[in-house]
């Protein structure tokens, strides 16, 4: 290995080099960092470079504008010769000497020995104050977008030496005694409460994932991986102190957040900003729930992280911003959609949790009643017919075809897919998403993909008059169609087929099965508790064949389920089966009593038949039927 050493341009164009020890070199436009440039465009502590064994790193301390290695962001990165390490507007660039080759002491540059600050109490240092004082301020600093650049000093040990460094390079002395005193004297009880803040964060949600059910993933276990792939390797939560110091709470908190939303089956997490703080809340069993109140500062810092996972330009902040990273789990890979919308207080990240752990992947799993898994499992392993589900968004809809497309032997037949957008991928299935900018819509995918000679199409979704009809026209010409429609029950879908100007004898010809579905939220089995059930509600249970119920359950609350008094949910079906009666039905008048009237002569239960018979057996509430089917 050759001698490692860092080369900088100072502002009359000469090339300065500074040789790397065993000693971080910290950069920033702080005083106090070894390689000190004097511009707003810097953090004060921006990132430094550091020993890693036999190499040298380089590592970011949550900076606002980000540190780059050969244009790409980075949080921690390797360094080889010849990297450059962008800091802002400026170029630093990473060199390995040969061993024979000195480097002449006018050109060297001496460092000020940096260590990491380690607070053994409550009451940090006045450095640590200061160091702390600085984040703070430089996480609520926007972006410079000034001219050029001002130049940079090299910090020294020795005052002459800082003297004579800022003459030859052009800048200005300062006092940099004076500036820690000042900046001590204003920010030591922000800095504190900063301190306090992280801590009772990490209390709070340390907290609310020991009191669940389900055992807490280890920090060692999720690592971090970017929208390039790269992978990187979160912060240690033991001492949170050192985090905060060290500009990395945001990442360790980013850390948390992801273990949290895998421990409660989140779908959502949403970090809203507000006027003083951020509220973090997660989406759980189809609702919101508290989580923490954020501190602006450690908040900021979070989103920036995110977005340099995501590859999103951290300098835009009135932009609707969007991109993708994941985690690495003992078991899979959790990937995430990131969402950045601007509000009235600043952007509010929303992160889509697709996890496959969550959802169920195959026909058993679903929950169908016994009659209604041996129909589906008939009517998928035909050769032709349309295959619907309906419901409202967030019904389970896309969860449910996927779990019918893996009980398809891709082996034997060829699966194509078309969605907006592709969410998880299947092994052995074509997926094609949709880009309607490209021209790429439902209609026109359709089209082509039909010849690719499919034996099996799902569409995402039919809502517009061309793609129904041509996948219609595709089930009664050899292809088993699957897709879904916004409609509120079965009879509803036919309604909402023959709305988009379907013909009566193409809808009667081509639908095989309608599955209407509906998610409800399942009782804590920790906290629910029995009652008698009022007369309006046997009055209820009693007209859709519920009968002889002496006792229902109610949820309640407690640290398990988050004090929701709900833990999971299940699946509320009801299943139409195409016979002649109803194709006679839809053809002729296709009124809704002729529609009920055929479906007289097939096994059919309405969803709100379904939902009180899992009230009966005390898996859920009769205000959880009511609010996820609907009032009659």
């Amino acid at each position: 290995m050759g001698t490692p050493v860092i080369e900088v341009t100072t502002k009359d164009g000469k090339t300065r080099r500074l040789m790397l020890t065993g000693d971080p070199v910290t950069i920033g436009r702080d005083a106090g960092n070894s390689l000190t440039y004097k511009d707003k465009a810097i953090s004060r502590f921006h990132c430094d470079i550091r020993k890693d064994g036999e190499s040298f790193c380089v590592r970011d301390l949550g900076s606002r504008t980000g540190t780059r290695v050969n244009s790409e962001s980075i949080i921690e990165a390797l360094l080889k010769s010849g990297d450059l390490i962008h800091v802002g507007p400026y170029e630093i660039k990473f060199v390995l000497l040969p061993s024979d080759l000195s480097v002449q002491p006018k050109i060297n540059m001496e460092t000020k020995p940096v260590t990491d600050p380690k607070p053994d109490s409550e009451n940090q240092t006045s450095q640590d104050i200061a160091d702390l004082a600085d984040m703070l301020e430089t996480a609520g600093d926007p972006a410079s977008t000034g001219d050029l650049p001002a130049p940079f000093d090299i910090v020294e040990d020795n005052p002459e030496k800082q003297i004579r460094r800022a003459i030859d390079l052009g800048g200005d002395i300062q006092d940099s005694s004076s500036r820690h005193s000042k900046r001590r004297n204003q920010s030591s009880d922000d800095i504190q409460g900063l301190v306090k803040a992280a801590l009772s964060h990490h209390t709070s949600l340390q907290t609310m994932m020991d009191n669940l059910p389900t055992r807490a993933l280890d920090p060692s276990q999720l690592s971090l991986i970017n929208a390039r792939g790269q992978v990187i390797h979160a912060p240690s939560t033991e001492n949170i102190k050192l985090a905060v110091t060290a500009g990395r709470d945001s990442v360790m908190f980013l850390q948390i957040l992801l273990r949290l939303c895998a421990q409660v089956r989140a779908t959502d997490l949403h970090i809203e900003p507000k006027k003083n703080t951020f509220h973090i809340r997660v989406r759980v069993d189809g609702m919101m729930v508290n989580v923490l109140e954020m501190h602006k500062a450690i908040a900021q810092r979070l989103l920036r992280v995110v977005k340099v996972l995501a590859d999103i330009d951290i300098a835009q902040n009135q932009l609707v911003q969007d991109g993708h990273f994941s985690t690495d789990l003992p078991d899979r890979q959790v990937d995430y959609r990131v969402s950045f919308t601007p509000a009235m207080f600043g952007q509010k990240l929303v992160i889509r949790v697709l996890d496959s752990a969550i959802a169920p992947t195959r026909l058993k799993q679903l929950g169908l009643p016994a009659w209604m898994a041996s129909d589906v499992g008939q009517v998928i392993r035909q050769d032709a017919g349309m295959v619907l589900m309906c419901g409202p968004t967030g019904s389970g809809k896309t969860t449910t075809l996927y779990a019918l497309l893996r009980e398809i032997d891709v082996s034997l037949r060829n699966v194509i897919t078309i969605e907006d957008p592709v969410e998880y991928q299947i092994d052995g299935v074509t997926q094609m998403p949709i880009n309607e900018s490209q021209g790429r819509s439902f209609s026109t995918l359709l089209r082509s993909v039909l010849r690719q000679d499919p034996d099996v199409i799902l569409v995402g979704e039919i809502r517009d008059p061309e793609t129904a009809k041509i996948a219609m026209q595709a089930s009664i010409t050899g292809h088993l169609v699957l897709s879904t429609v916004h409609a509120q029950d079965s009879i509803g879908t036919v309604y909402r087929l023959l709305d988009l100007g379907v013909e009566p004898y193409l809808v009667s010809s081509a639908l095989h099965m309608v599955l209407a579905q509906r998610l409800v939220r399942c009782l804590c089995p920790h906290c629910k508790r029995p009652a008698k059930p009022s007369s309006i509600e046997m009055m209820q249970l009693a007209k859709f064949g519920v009968h002889d119920i002496d006792k229902i359950y109610r949820h309640v609350g407690c640290p398990s389920c988050l004090m929701t008094g709900y833990n999971g949910r299940c699946a509320v079906f009801e299943l139409l089966r195409a016979n002649d009666d109803l194709r006679d039905a839809i053809v002729g008048s296709s009124q809704v009593q002729e529609l009920r009237k055929a479906l007289r002569s097939t096994l059919f239960s309405s969803l709100r038949e379904g939902g009180y018979r899992l009230v009966a057996e005390g898996i859920t509430p009769i205000e959880e039927i009511d609010r996820v089917v609907g009032i009659e």
